[in-house]
């Protein structure tokens, strides 16, 4: 039996490399920016200071903090690769791009620049459903791993915004979270749709836009603000199936931008799709943000309704695309399967 199940595994990881092999070959830049777009206006929403330093880790790191990487620069070729990190400043002007940028990557901890007000995750293989014990254990624990670092970096009131494969939110792995909820609050949470970035038909798994903000010298794990907690989060099972989702999702079911749905492989494993044809989440995402940065962005003093305030732009309407090569969705008529209150 051993000998048997280790020549699935094999099979499993062979499965899990040409599906990572075609999530890193894609080009998913212009969805990137995309999310850029929407993190640097969440971030002004929640008061981050202009002045502050921004680090940015994994796929398209450079895009992520306001700039182009040259042409086949730091393009990692397996999700064992260390992460390309870039580092910017916040931008002058809201919400983007970025006006000081290293010309090139650097390694993590090449040169301290103290603390960071602003720091975006994006993890390889987010968008890819790993099917063996060998790719998916690395998948969590590194995440982990750089919300730790991400966390320890960041600093007093400053963000960490992941972009990280729906298992991250999906396990129950109680240890990282009361680790996190140590120093930092949960603040919320979307849920994007399967082939959001990459139209590939092995990158189909929906991942998640989480935030988390450092606690500062006044904040409290005891006292923390509403809708915090997540720090520690716990998983129900979806209706139709056997996979566990997080149960952040049940009172905050406009976060999840598609219809969510358990299908079952070619392997018999099943997994979660969240359809969205229609590629609506790219004008539902802006609101469910901005939901969140107003529950948790500080009280400010009233201002004269005179002017107009430079920095605090309007996000800026997106007409919802349609993706060549993107699986149809069910029926509109599809029953729901994520549990309700």
């Amino acid at each position: 039996m051993s000998g048997w199940l280790d020549r699935h595994e094999e099979q499993l990881v062979a499965d899990d490399q040409l599906a990572i092999a075609a999530h890193l070959d894609a080009d998913a830049s212009t969805g990137h920016q995309f999310l850029a777009r929407q993190i640097w206006h969440t971030a002004q929403a929640l008061d981050v200071p202009a002045s502050g330093h921004v680090l940015a880790t994994g796929l398209d790191a450079a895009v992520l903090v306001g700039t182009s990487a040259p042409a086949g620069h730091g393009r990692t070729r397996n999700m064992w690769d260390a992460p390309h990190t870039w580092r910017a400043m916040t931008p002058p002007r809201w919400p983007y791009p970025a006006f000081t940028v290293d010309p090139a990557p650097e390694p993590a901890g090449a040169r301290a620049r103290g603390l960071f007000a602003v720091q975006v995750i994006s993890q390889v293989g987010l968008d890819v459903h790993a099917r063996s014990m060998t790719a998916w254990n690395y998948q969590q624990r590194r995440f982990h791993e750089q919300l730790a670092g991400g966390l320890t970096s960041a600093a007093p009131g400053g963000l960490v915004v992941a972009l990280a494969n729906h298992t991250i939110l999906d396990t129950p792995r109680r240890e990282p979270w009361e680790q996190a909820s140590q120093v930092a609050d949960f603040l919320g949470a979307a849920r994007l749709p399967s082939h959001a970035l990459r139209t590939d038909a092995r990158c189909d798994a929906p991942f998640d836009l989480m935030i988390f903000r450092r606690h500062t010298d006044h904040m409290s794990v005891q006292a923390p603000g509403p809708g915090t907690e997540l720090v520690v989060p716990a998983t129900v099972l979806m209706q139709g199936g056997n996979l566990p989702v997080n149960e952040y999702y049940q009172p905050h079911r406009d976060h999840v931008l598609g219809l969510p749905i358990v299908r079952t492989d070619r392997w018999d494993m099943e997994h979660l799709t969240v359809v969205d044809s229609d590629q609506a989440w790219l004008t539902r995402l802006p609101g469910v943000l901005d939901q969140i940065a107003q529950a948790h962005a500080p009280a400010a003093p009233a201002r004269a309704t005179t002017g107009v305030d430079a920095q605090r732009t309007p996000r800026r309407a997106i007409r919802a695309r349609s993706q060549a090569g993107v699986e149809a969705g069910p029926p509109a008529q599809a029953t729901d399967p994520v549990p309700r209150l």
